[in-house]
């Protein structure tokens, strides 16, 4: 069984809830590249300040039009790219934890829960209060093999179709894995 994934449209559409964060991040951003494109203009080229303010804010936000297009980009092919399937009793995990990619196959008798939306971390907990933050925890996928790590799958509700991903889980109740999902 194989969980399908989400069109990178749907996957963008799935981050809506972030926009406010998108758009105070986008001025904080633009500022910065209009500054750093001034003072590189100014201070290395020797160029006076009311041009270089000129050419800064072309720069800068082509800089941060180029940035957002090639993050959103990243993003979603990334999470176009996530696998998450059972085969001949094996469990096989591709995707993102954190800052790092995850590829691992595990067999499925070594696996003891799979949870989706649980387990915020320290600094999730501080910031609970953020709805991107929230979005974020929901999103997760928890998986709790008998012995070893624990480990992660940040965004596979947005990665995967969601219908499917319940079927896995409901599968994965089948092989005699926990969830938190009620059948």
């Amino acid at each position: 069984m194989e969980v399908r994934n989400n069109s990178k449209k749907t996957i963008l559409k799935s981050f809506v809830g972030w926009l406010p964060l998108a758009l105070v991040s986008l001025v904080f951003y633009g500022i910065i590249f209009v500054l750093l494109v001034m003072y590189l203009l100014t201070n290395i080229f020797g160029i006076e300040e009311t041009l270089a303010r000129q050419i800064g804010w072309v720069i800068g936000g082509g800089l941060l039009v180029l940035s957002g297009y090639l993050y959103i980009n990243w993003l979603t092919s990334s999470l176009s790219s996530y696998q998450l399937s059972i085969f001949n009793d094996t469990l096989k995990v591709k995707g993102k934890a954190g800052w790092k990619s995850l590829d691992i196959e595990v067999p499925v008798s070594s696996i003891r829960e799979i949870n989706i939306g649980q387990n915020a971390n320290m600094a999730e907990k501080l910031s609970a209060g953020h709805g991107a933050i929230k979005d974020q925890v929901v999103s997760r996928l928890n998986f709790i093999p008998l012995s070893g790590k624990p480990f992660k799958l940040d965004f596979a509700a947005k990665a995967f179709d969601n219908e499917s991903l319940y079927e896995f889980l409901v599968f994965a109740t089948s092989k005699g894995i926990k969830t938190n999902v009620s059948v």
